[in-house]
């Protein structure tokens, strides 16, 4: 699934791997555990694609999904928890986007001479959104959320208004929500 082939990094002066080879098969679980330095973070940014090694090469098998759960959660505000968490389920995610870009179209008078063509493309990407499971999406984020202790009113407050702890969980929520082949869980 994932391979390192004789990768080495250095970060300004400090040397962090000298080709360094390793593989992770389907079905393994592997801890990664150091002291702060010693380029844990780093090699989560070489398999996500962050970052490039200095030398070799890192594959990831086509088709097999990454999630990555950062230390640096980001500033969440200004949207509930249901919705920071959907929007982190892949590709569903973007075909919701390109969903209400749609239906926005649809209701824009300006926009009469192409409705053919939004409708039909409405038509096509309903269809995509209904093959990812896009309408059971809402149903999932909340199961998710609610495994991980979220109140109904938490899920559907703001998330600016939580403390880091459970912003945190908001992010393993969008992770557990997308179900991808790897999860990389850095200092969670």
């Amino acid at each position: 699934m994932i391979r390192l082939d004789s990768i080495s990094k250095q970060n300004g002066h400090q040397i962090v791997f000298i080709e360094a080879s390793a593989a992770l098969n389907k079905g393994e679980k592997i801890g990664l555990v150091g002291p702060n330095g010693a380029g844990k973070t780093t090699l989560f940014r070489l398999i996500t694609g962050q970052d490039q090694p200095d030398e070799g090469q890192v594959s990831v098998d086509r088709g097999v999904t990454v999630g990555y759960f950062s230390q640096d959660v980001g500033d969440m505000r200004g949207r509930s928890a249901v919705a920071e968490v959907m929007d982190g389920a892949g590709p569903v995610s973007a075909v919701a986007a390109e969903l209400a870009g749609l239906e926005a179209a649809m209701a824009d008078p300006d926009r009469a001479a192409e409705m053919d063509e939004i409708v039909e493309r409405y038509g096509e990407v309903q269809g995509r959104f209904e093959e990812l499971g896009g309408y059971a999406l809402d149903g999932r984020a909340r199961e998710v959320l609610a495994g991980l202790s979220f109140s109904q009113e938490t899920m559907d407050g703001d998330v600016g208004a939580l403390s880091g702890g459970w912003k945190m969980r908001v992010a393993l929520a969008r992770i557990l929500l997308m179900r991808p082949d790897v999860m990389l869980l850095d200092e969670p």
